[in-house]
């Protein structure tokens, strides 16, 4: 009769399969911290220049200002501002930033004064139907500002996404940014070209019409209307959209990749 001989696992072998267990778990772990990072609450802050990352579109060539549109170029008017724009690569959006044009945060009866870190912002990314000029919402996000030390912000105004957005070539998108606080009724312009200078797209209004621009509905309470209106002023807003990787996102996938490849080396 012949026996079977059962092969049994050296320390060595064990020792493998754990550490390789051990850092599968880890990557695991990861996965899940990074989808739950993409979660997190979106991000307002200013900075001087747009976030290191992947631009996926942009006009950051004619920083302008260009002569200002009181009724249209500011993100507290009904109607607010924003932009269409188009990518030529498939990417996923995850920050949208904005220049501001130096007079933001300042209540027209009063004079200039800074956020206060309370307002409402909204922004909104969505495409645009090109006959129509309707626009169907992709994401809508609401949250509490930044506070800033004086009211002339000619930065960078920057938006980390929630909820990133993928965009994918031959679509036009529109991003709309509105803020409101009844409190203190603050208001910011943004910088724009001093004429055409993105073939991607245009500046607009975010209106209840293609023919009714933000001009027409001005108002202390900014109000998105679901039609990308073009701005007649033929010029374009200075924006960057990026694909901007976590910190903390990245230095979790290096770990988990790390110890992958240290238990493979190991069970060599």
């Amino acid at each position: 009769m012949e026996v079977t001989k059962m092969k049994t696992s050296t320390k060595a072998e064990l020792q493998v399969r754990n550490d390789r267990s051990i850092w599968i778990a880890v990557a695991s772990i990861i996965t899940t911290c990074v989808v739950a990072s993409s979660a997190s609450a979106q991000i307002i802050y200013e900075s001087p220049t747009v976030p290191a990352g992947t631009i996926l579109a942009s006009q950051l060539t004619d920083l302008g200002p260009g002569t200002q549109d009181n009724n249209r170029d500011y993100a507290n008017n009904q109607g607010p501002a924003g932009q269409t724009f188009q990518v030529t690569t498939a990417g996923t959006a995850n920050s949208v930033s904005i220049m501001g044009r130096g007079d933001s945060a300042s209540s027209w009866t009063t004079g200039p004064q800074p956020f206060l870190g309370n307002e409402t912002w909204v922004i909104q990314l969505g495409s645009v139907n090109p006959v129509t000029g309707a626009i169907t919402v992709i994401d809508q996000e609401t949250d509490t500002g930044f506070a800033s030390a004086g009211p002339n912000i000619s930065d960078f105004v920057n938006f980390d996404l929630a909820n990133p957005v993928s965009l994918v070539p031959g679509v036009t998108y529109e991003w709309t940014v509105s803020v409101d606080n009844s409190a203190h009724s603050p208001w910011i312009g943004w910088a724009h070209s001093s004429g055409d200078a993105y073939a991607g797209g245009y500046a607009m209004n975010n209106d209840t019409s293609i023919a009714n621009p933000g001009g027409a509905n001005g108002g202390a309470t900014p109000v998105m209307g679901g039609y990308a209106a073009p701005n007649p002023g033929n010029y374009d807003y200075v924006f960057a959209v990026e694909s901007v990787p976590e910190p903390t996102a990245l230095a979790l996938i290096g770990l988990g990749a790390f110890g992958l490849i240290a238990a493979r080396r190991r069970s060599a």
